[in-house]
């Protein structure tokens, strides 16, 4: 599943309440998902959470003209 994890609010330094090495961490333990720092009040980051997650997405979709082997279901 593509994911990211999201600080909001990194225009506002001195209220921070989480450390930035504490995202990175805990964006590791969930297995190496990305970490990004946002203030959607002065626009970063905020559109490379979405570039990236799809490009997480492209890289998880099957590749072009690869066919999957058919299943069929029998009933008796």
């Amino acid at each position: 599943v593509p994911m990211i994890l999201v600080g909001n609010k990194c225009d506002l330094e001195v209220e921070r309440v989480v450390a930035k090495e504490s995202g990175i961490g805990l964006a590791r333990q969930w297995n190496s998902c990305a970490f990004l720092e946002t203030s959607a009040k002065s626009k970063i980051n905020v559109n490379e959470i979405f570039y990236d997650l799809v490009r997480q997405i492209n890289r998880k979709s099957p590749v072009p003209g690869k066919t999957r082997k058919k299943s069929t279901c029998q009933l008796l």
